[in-house]
């Protein structure tokens, strides 16, 4: 049996390492324009932070967009969408213009994790659910460990503008690889009879999936989908306030040069594409179609919430090799959290036709979260002259997510009732 559908999974790997690529671009290079701009930490963070309000504005349109349009089409047209306002963000002249160069880039990129979520429904047996989104998840953080030293490099031998006109057109290189190799697996062409025959018996596990969904007002009823989003919440505040302050913390808090904390963040987050993978991979040896089917997954969720939870103790070490080891723990299992919890919705969700919305709804929690992290932050910063209280705060909200992860995600998604289901659909 051939496995050629790990091209695909590759392609949706690169697919999240270049959408994360250009969103630390802007945390790498924000030393530098706020020097240019003289813009305050409040500014800056809104800066880091503008991109998450139209990425969540768009949030549940992009996930209906992908139900209707299909994942394929959709990450194409985010994807190119994104990467041109990307490279329109070297052409900023001041806080406005890059403000709003950042509000395109957050609306293209609003579809993202609904595309890669639901490509995996499409094109993963059941048994591979968890090991594929944790592949395709490491390139959340994989891409901002080897962009993070990249920016700074093009940076210090050209200058931050030049860095956004670069990393868009890797996104744009991305989108015509994309369009010329896949469509949905019924019609890509490349794909052995037999390898196809499989993703199609085996995408769904061991029961019939119904086609007709429940829309959101159905997937709103069950406990699991609040739980998923407000767990993905609390996961993504810590993913996002390290994505976003991380680089500027060790340049003004740790005295680092902008080359050094360029590499000093790539290390946590190299580690923790690795800690995604192999979590998911036990995760699928583990558990069985029925155990999944239960909601068994979420004990990893809470496991990587409370281990992220570890970062609160960065304010209290002086040592500059035990802060970094200690970054380890939020990048890497908020990092891991937020992806074990995509394969926990996939595991818990009953109908195909719901997929986009799920996961849409679940992601708009999460970043709803993480929109607010770098402007909290920001306002800590300014106020008090430490990030101390910011990391305190971050550690707090994994140990709630941990336990909002293990008391409510133990319901079914998108199951039809008879009285309700013709209802329900009309209102999806």
């Amino acid at each position: 049996m051939t496995h050629r559908r790990y091209w695909v999974f590759f392609l949706l790997f690169l697919f999240n390492v270049i959408c994360y690529l250009d969103r630390i671009n802007m945390s790498v290079a924000g030393h530098s324009i706020a020097g240019d701009f003289g813009l305050s930490p409040v500014a800056l963070g809104y800066l880091f932070s503008s991109f998450l309000w139209a990425y969540v504005v768009m949030m549940l349109p992009g996930g209906k967009l992908v139900d209707s349009l299909g994942a394929h089409r959709v990450a194409a047209i985010g994807a190119a969408f994104w990467s041109i306002a990307q490279m329109l963000s070297g052409a900023a002249v001041g806080f406005v213009t890059l403000l709003l160069t950042r509000l395109g880039l957050g609306t293209g990129e609003a579809p993202t994790f609904p595309v890669s979520y639901r490509s995996v429904r499409d094109w993963a047996p059941y048994t591979e659910r968890g090991l594929t989104v944790g592949c395709i998840q490491a390139g959340t953080l994989l891409g901002p460990a080897l962009s993070a030293p990249l920016v700074a490099w093009l940076i210090a031998e050209t200058s931050w503008r030049w860095s956004f006109v670069v990393t868009g057109l890797i996104g744009l290189v991305w989108v015509a690889a994309w369009l010329i190799f896949v469509s949905t697996p019924e019609e890509t062409s490349w794909i052995p009879e037999p390898e196809r025959r499989k993703i199609l018996a085996e995408r769904h596990g061991t029961e019939p999936m119904p086609e007709g969904g429940v829309g959101y007002r159905g997937l709103l009823r069950s406990p699991s989908m609040w739980g998923l989003a407000l767990s993905q919440g609390c996961g993504v505040y810590s993913v996002y306030l390290y994505l976003s302050w991380l680089p500027d913390y060790l340049q003004t808090a740790r005295g680092l040069s902008i080359m050094k904390s360029g590499a000093y963040t790539s290390v946590p987050f190299f580690i923790g594409a690795a800690v995604i993978i192999l979590a998911n991979w036990i995760g699928d040896k583990i558990l069985t179609a029925e155990t999944m089917r239960d909601g068994a997954r979420r004990i990893v969720v809470v496991t990587c919430l409370a281990l992220c939870a570890l970062g609160m103790a960065i304010p209290f070490v002086d040592s500059l090799t035990l802060v970094i080891v200690l970054t380890i723990f939020p990048i890497s299992f908020g990092g891991t959290a937020t992806a074990t919890n995509a394969a926990l919705c996939n595991d818990l969700l009953r109908s195909r036709a719901d997929s986009g919305r799920a996961f849409a709804f679940m992601v708009l929690g999460g970043n709803v979260f993480g929109l607010l992290a770098p402007i909290i932050t920001g306002y800590i910063v300014q106020a008090t002259g430490s990030f101390s209280s910011a990391f305190v705060l971050a550690g707090a909200l994994s140990v709630i997510g941990a336990v909002v992860s293990f008391t409510m995600t133990r319901h079914t998604l998108g199951e039809e009732t008879p009285v309700a289901v013709g209802a329900l659909r009309a209102t999806g």
